[in-house]
């Protein structure tokens, strides 16, 4: 009696490994048409907002997910619980491609769909978080098929780096949850130290590089290394005979003067700054404040910023070896607009009086103006830092000024060393704006001059300055809201706002900075 027929499996996993790929592929163009779309409606005002498009990005990034996880699935021959496994693998594999896309500095999406840096890095964590959530499937599942059908294979060297691979995935996504907001430089070093790992340990896990997996990865990866050598090219070249120097200003603030520009650099986009003689392996994102030297207002928090600051109270005016790489953010075209508003709180005033500043420069004395910037600030120390825009702005004609001091009232003295030195050791939590509990109220207030400008002791009425903006307006016009602060500050602008949205009301476009690394 003749044996049984070997089943031949070399053409049916052969098979079942193209239909991944071409899912893949498929997963690939999807997703080019997510970006296509976002491109394309991101200069609409009323669809953009109205929409939800812009909040719906990581639910059709997750729906997109979902389906192709079905795509393209033969169980005729294999298990469909392997089938699935191997399907969320490769799923999880083709999202850490985008995570890692979506966190180069150096992207043509920042210019293509008019979003910043910070806003991207914000799609970006979904990304890491729904390959995590890939990656739990894919073991999870993995794991029980062999466990049932093939216990031995657990036991291969390729599954063990599997494994490690999954827990270095899980522990970058948990350094980033608990030391990206409390121990930045901490969170830095081990979310580049994890990655490289994650990289190396994928390619160990699925060595085979006719599968394809090691080439999809070595892409990603070299996007990465390209954008790093970008970044150091840049940092070497604008460290070419440039100089930082520091001036201590109260409350915990450092004003920083660079010698020489990068070119292209606006007032309100951001600049990676370098000062080896404070950290010599670290570069942080700043505001510029002005181009005309370029200028940096940093408040001291932790790390870097309480370093630079102390160094700055010891050393007055000193100026040190420094660097930049940027700038980056994205700038709105102030000529298609009829109207803008800038809203700033607290430290946030470098993007709000930077914005003003490049605002200043790029619209002709000729053009009607009409520019209203309101900052909010619960410590009047910070008058002393933004002082010279402040006058600047002031004089310029179609600027309207309003200042809004919700804390002490009394003005602090010109600060000293020893006065700086006590102050950059206050809580960051000083600088907290104190926000209304709704849009539209406001505390009762005093009010007196202030360089000659409008000041008022209390909450600014966001509803009321959102209805005088809007007041009178076509539905040919176009507003532009900026703002930068806490999130209080920045959910009353937009919540005012988009009340006020209509189909035939003027449209309303937004550009957010939000406090944060």
């Amino acid at each position: 009696m003749s044996a049984p027929p070997q089943t031949n499996w070399a053409p049916i996993l052969a098979a079942r490994a193209q239909n991944d790929r071409d899912a893949m592929k498929l997963y690939a163009a999807a997703l080019s048409g997510l970006i296509a779309v976002f491109i394309t409606f991101h200069t609409s005002t009323y669809l953009w907002r109205k929409t939800g498009l812009a909040q719906g990005l990581f639910s059709y990034s997750a729906s997109l997910n979902f389906g192709f996880f079905f795509v393209k699935v033969d169980d005729s021959i294999l298990a469909l619980d392997y089938v699935l496994a191997v399907r969320a693998g490769w799923l999880a594999v083709a999202n850490l491609c985008l995570t890692i896309f979506l966190s180069l500095k150096n992207t043509p999406l920042g210019f293509l769909t008019g979003w910043t840096y910070d806003r991207l890095n914000s799609l970006h964590r979904a990304s890491g978080f729904m390959t995590s959530a890939l990656v739990v499937t894919h073991a999870a599942m993995i794991s029980a098929f062999y466990q049932d059908q093939q216990p031995s294979r657990l036991y291969e060297t390729k599954q063990y780096f599997g494994i490690l691979a999954a827990f270095t995935m899980f522990s970058t996504v948990a350094v980033a949850l608990m030391f990206q907001r409390r121990r930045y430089e901490l969170f830095y070093v081990l979310h580049v130290l994890l990655f490289i790992a994650l990289v190396v340990f994928i390619c160990l896990h699925h060595p085979d590089i006719t599968k394809k997996v090691m080439i999809v990865i070595f892409i990603a990866a070299g996007l990465w290394i390209l954008d790093r050598l970008v970044r150091a090219t840049s940092l070497l070249y604008h460290g070419i005979n440039n100089t930082a120097t520091l001036q201590p200003l109260p409350s915990g603030g450092t004003r920083v003067i660079m010698k020489k520009s990068p070119s292209g650099a606006r007032s309100g986009q951001h600049a990676y700054l370098w000062v080896p003689g404070v950290r010599y392996f670290e570069t942080h994102p700043f505001t510029i404040v002005s181009t005309q030297p370029l200028e940096f207002v940093i408040d001291a928090h932790d790390g870097f910023t309480r370093a630079l600051h102390e160094y700055a109270v010891k050393n007055p005016g000193v100026a040190l070896k420094a660097s930049v790489h940027g700038p980056y953010g994205y700038m709105p075209d102030p000529t298609a607009y009829d109207k803008i508003v800038i809203f700033a709180g607290g430290s946030g005033g470098t993007f709000g009086f930077g914005m003003a500043l490049q605002l200043l420069r790029d619209l002709d004395a000729a053009v009607h103006r009409d520019i209203t910037v309101v900052w909010v600030t619960r410590n009047r120390d910070l008058l002393e830092w933004f002082s010279p825009y402040l006058e600047k702005i002031a004089r310029a004609q179609g600027f309207n000024i309003s200042i809004n001091i919700t804390g002490r009232t009394e003005l602090s003295e010109k600060v000293t060393s020893d006065q700086a030195a006590s102050t950059s050791k206050r809580a960051v939590s000083e600088d907290r704006v104190e926000m209304a509990d709704s849009p539209g109220q406001s505390d009762a207030f005093q009010q007196d001059l202030i360089l000659g400008i409008p000041a008022h002791h209390g909450r600014p009425n966001i509803d009321e300055i959102v209805a005088q903006t809007l007041e009178g307006m076509s539905a040919n016009s176009r507003v532009l809201v900026l703002g930068c602060g806490p999130a209080g500050l920045l959910q009353a602008v937009r919540q005012s706002a988009t009340s006020r949205m209509v189909p035939n009301g003027a449209g309303i476009s937004f550009q957010f900075e939000q406090f944060g690394w």
